[in-house]
């Protein structure tokens, strides 16, 4: 079922290590138990990006994803637009959570970063590899946002004010405001805190506004708001109940637009395609998302320790106007294109519950429970006025119809897991479990767009199109893992694993699908089609392996690891229809990633982390490159830091290497640096960052993937998004 539904096993929210601790500090993993083991004790590759790291990031001008992808070796780099589409853990897709709630869904869209203000965010644990542990979504691994709680019973107040601008007009202002406030008494206590931001324009090294995204939406000129409520009720030493819940609010209001010419002739004539202001659109791109998260701990159930949560997620994601250009026969316009305008509104609503049971032995531990969801989804195309639309060339919107963008799909899940740990001797462990997986998707029927467009606006007449009908498909799925950990010093240690995930392809871009009968296949009578009757949309199981070795000693710690992981599918889309494609292809990912930081004093800090990632498909018997619209390229990062709690300042260097696949597709590399300082006031503390220091002129990796999946028929101009200039960021922070 859901890609989301597949959330935590409690054994999962394995937490990582904070590399860039100071000597000497141990190291902990927290599990959902809350409770502490040593990292040097896990069998896994795991990263911890703690509140000082990431607000260092953040307070140079990155956001979220962009923060994560220089901060988290094996994360590719992010790019300043809505989507996070292939920004890949160790080159697969990652499973996003917010306190251990799934952000991904049945519905693969790529928008889970654009779900929660950094000011409410304590820190971003994150699991390398494919994981049984978890189950289906993380076959890159988990990226797990844990957001701030009270931490005292004292009322605390905490702030932050600032801005950013690249000097370019008035347009080029972006600024932020956030509070909260938290307290209570030794049982009760919680945290409520409001942030807001307003963007503006975004501008690249030339000064020119960067083109706006009408495929997955920027966040040029948008308005987040993140109310954020928490309450922590712990009655006594053996118990606790921690209850979260979210309202998110990201809207764009913005007047531009890619202007495509009169009658759309920038379709024909690149030089026609301009930024424009004059947008006039009512329901612009939004994500809206609510989330309750409860969470319960007993540390005494019959000898055992347990774990159970609760959550309920309901989001709305709204897209930009998009033209699509089907032919119909009899059309006055060149070659019979009968252009259409719509945005789709896609929504999701989720319920889920997991719960774990944990009883200890001297020398082992066993785990074991089952992860619970239902989730429905649908999706509609709002479609404008074709003469005004079209006429405009995309700039005025009048909304004329609404028809179905997808099938309605109804998914459950359910999973049974256990995971056992043997402390074999002092300086040796192993741990191995099972997970059994079952799910299944009802899929609704459908109606291709245009055939429904077209029957409401009378041209059929009374003949209804035929429908593409929907069924029940089902999957399960057994999965394994086998880890151990060796202890060579007691400052260093080799590890190796086995994990096994899996991961359903988007079905609502894979059933539904139908060619109708006509010249062009814009008649009512259905010719052939995907439906669950008629097509199996196959699981993709991948097979993960991984050595590892670590060390943190003195002022030094270091972390590596190689890994191979492996599936017999590779999941691709159609550039016409952008329906999912599985192929029979099988498909591995190799490659080496580590972090190693030297505290040169208690003042001075450098660090270097790099990812080289190969990704093959094999096709015809011959392994060949990964197409480079989804591939992930090998990136690297440097860093010279100071700091002495009054004042301090960073300097991160981060790239990647160009990728070539082998139908000619290319990333091309770009360099970058950011610089962000700090100075302690009486009270508070003033944050002072420049993004793209040496403004560089670059085209991000979102905008080069872009013209590889959209260019194929439409300009590629329209998707060239250029890089952020050289922009300052300033901000002040303080809590009372």
């Amino acid at each position: 079922m859901n890609k989301a539904a597949m959330k935590l096993s409690p054994l999962a929210l394995l937490v990582c290590a904070n590399l860039s601790q100071a000597a000497n500090t141990e190291t902990v993993v927290v599990t959902a138990s809350r409770g502490e083991t040593a990292i040097s004790d896990v069998a896994a590759t795991m990263w911890v990006v703690d509140q000082e790291q990431l607000e260092r990031s953040l307070n140079a001008g990155v956001d979220l994803k962009s923060a994560l992808g220089e901060l988290i070796p094996g994360f590719d780099f992010g790019s300043s637009t809505r989507t996070n589409y292939s920004q890949n853990l160790r080159g697969r897709s990652a499973l996003v959570m917010i306190d251990g709630v799934s952000l991904n869904s049945t519905r693969d869209i790529s928008r889970q970063f654009d779900s929660i203000d950094p000011f409410n965010i304590a820190r971003v644990e994150v699991l390398s590899g494919a994981t049984s542990v978890y189950g289906a979504g993380a076959a890159g691994g988990i990226i797990n946002i844990i957001t701030k709680k009270a931490e005292s019973q004292e009322l605390t107040v905490e702030t932050k004010i600032g801005g950013q601008t690249g000097f370019n007009n008035s347009n080029d202002f972006t600024k932020q405001g956030a509070v909260a406030v938290s307290g209570g008494s030794e049982t009760l206590r919680g945290r409520l805190s409001l942030a807001y931001t307003k963007t503006g324009g975004t501008y690249d090294a030339n000064g020119d506004m960067v083109r706006p995204d009408i495929t997955q939406t920027d966040m040029q000129f948008n308005d987040i708001i993140d109310l954020m409520a928490n309450v922590q009720y712990t009655p006594d030493e053996h118990q606790s109940l921690s209850v979260t819940a979210q309202y998110y609010n990201s809207e764009q209001d913005s007047d531009y637009a890619t202007y495509l010419g009169a009658n759309l002739g920038g379709l024909f004539d690149e030089s026609l395609i301009d930024t424009r202001k004059g947008l006039v659109l009512d329901k612009q791109p939004q994500t809206e998302r609510v989330m309750i998260n409860a969470q319960y701990r007993h540390d005494d159930v019959f000898g055992q320790q347990l774990l159970a949560q609760a959550y309920y997620r309901d989001e709305s994601l709204r897209f930009f106007p998009y033209p699509s250009l089907p032919r119909v026969q009899g059309s006055p316009l060149p070659n019979e294109v009968y252009p259409l305008y719509g945005a789709s509104e896609q929504n999701t609503s989720i319920f889920g519950a997991n719960l774990a049971l944990i009883k200890r032995w001297q020398d082992f531990s066993l785990t074991y429970g089952l992860d619970a969801s239902q989730e429905s989804y649908d999706a509609d195309q709002n479609i404008y006025d074709q003469m005004t639309s079209i006429g405009s060339g995309g700039l005025v919107f009048e909304p004329s119809q609404t028809v179905q963008r997808y099938p309605d799909i109804d998914s459950r899940y359910l999973a049974l897991f256990s995971q056992l740990d043997w402390q074999v001797t002092q300086d040796w462990s192993i741990s191995g479990g099972l997970r059994y997986e079952a799910m299944e998707h009802e899929v609704g029927d459908h109606v291709g767009v245009l055939q429904q467009y077209r029957y409401l606006n009378g041209d059929y007449g009374s003949v209804q199109p035929d429908v593409i009908e929907g069924g029940d498909t089902d999957y399960d799925e057994w999965l394994f893992n086998l880890g151990s950990v060796y202890h060579l010093t007691n400052n260093m240690q080799l590890w190796g694993n086995f994990s096994q995930g899996f991961d359903v392809p988007d079905p609502a871009k894979f059933f539904g699908q139908g060619s109708y009968s006509g010249t062009y296949g814009e008649g009512t009578t259905l010719e052939s089609s995907t439906s669950v009757a008629s097509a199996d949309l196959q699981g993709v199981k991948t097979n993960s392996f991984e050595l590892g070795w670590r060390m943190s000693q003195d002022a030094l710690d270091v972390q590596v690891a190689s890994y191979l992981s492996l599936s017999d599918k590779t999941v691709t889309y159609d550039r016409a229809t952008y329906a999912v494609l599985v192929e029979d292809d099988d498909k591995r990912i190799y490659g080496v990633e580590g972090q190693a930081v030297y505290h040169v004093n208690n003042e001075v800090y450098t660090g270097i982390q790099a990812h080289y990632v190969k990704s093959k498909t094999k096709s015809d018997g011959k392994w060949k490159d990964l197409e480079a619209s989804s591939a992930s390229p090998s990136t690297g990062s440097v860093w010279l830091g100071y700091d002495n709690f009054h004042y301090g300042a960073e300097l991160r260097v981060n790239s990647f290497l160009s990728y070539k696949d082998d139908e000619g597709a290319k990333l091309n590399s770009y360099t970058l640096a950011n610089l962000s300082a700090y100075y302690a006031l009486p009270v508070g503390r003033l944050n002072i960052g420049i993004t793209n220091l040496f403004d560089r002129d670059y085209e991000t990796l979102w905008s080069q993937r872009a013209q590889m999946l959209y260019g194929a028929s439409s300009p590629q101009s329209i998707y060239v998004y250029n890089g952020q200039g050289r922009t300052l960021a300033l901000s002040y922070s303080a809590t009372f």
